[in-house]
Formats: structure tokens, C-alpha cells, sequence
């Protein structure tokens, strides 16, 4: 290979690997609330997820669920440009909860999750 093929071949390369970052991004969730993981100590209003593309409404969902059973959520809406947020309408008792979530950002991709969080309330709650 001579010098000026390698350098054209480098010169594609380098215009070329910009759009196959981009082909390849999916919305992505940036953190969640309440935060993956954590325990809180009241019961929270909401269910908030934060994301990195606009989501697309029609396709978004978000479920929660603790130990006894399917809690009950109003419907996920925007909160901003890049906030998806589910008010928390049913009962929490003290246990672990799952939430699961699916929406689409800019790509039209579905992009599924789940996160947990631990609710141990204070004593006389």
C-alpha cells in the first residue's frame, strides 16, 4: 500500500466513524427516581426517568410492582424535554419494588429496563 492510498483510507475513516457512533446510539436512561438500588425511608410520589433523547410518549410504559403486588401508577408523561415521569397512586408497604420501563427515543428503537429500589418506612407511618 502506497502512502497516499493509506492516508485517503485513513481520511474515509475518519468522516466515516462519526455517523457509525450515531447509527449506533439508542436512548439510553441517565439515572431513575428513586435511584436504582436504593432504600428510601417514605414512600415516593412518582417514578422518574431521566433519559438522554426525547422519548416518544406513545410507546412509553412504566410498571410498578412490590411485595404485594402490581401498584398502581397514573400514565407516564413528560416532564420536561427529557424526563418521563408516572405519579405513584396505589398503596406501599415496607419491601423491595421493581420497575420496569420501555420507551423510544429519536431511532424509533424500543428500549426496555427494570430498576429496583427498597421502601422501609419510618416507624409510625
Amino acid at each position: 500500500m502506497n502512502r497516499k492510498t493509506f492516508f485517503v483510507g485513513l481520511a474515509i475513516l475518519a468522516l466515516l466513524w462519526p455517523l457509525a457512533t450515531f447509527v449506533q446510539a439508542h436512548m439510553k436512561i441517565e439515572k431513575t427516581q428513586p435511584a436504582d438500588g436504593t432504600t428510601v425511608s417514605a414512600a415516593p410520589t412518582s417514578i422518574q426517568l431521566f433519559v438522554t433523547e426525547k422519548p416518544d410518549l406513545a410507546v412509553t410504559k412504566v410498571g410498578l410492582s412490590g411485595p404485594s403486588g402490581k401498584v398502581e401508577l397514573g400514565p407516564a408523561h413528560a416532564m420536561g424535554e427529557k424526563t418521563i415521569m408516572a405519579a405513584i397512586t396505589g398503596t406501599m408497604v415496607d419491601g423491595k419494588y421493581a420497575v420496569d420501563w420501555q420507551t423510544a427515543g429519536d431511532d424509533g428503537h424500543v428500549q426496555k429496563g427494570a430498576f429496583t429500589f427498597t421502601l422501609t418506612l419510618k416507624k409510625g407511618e
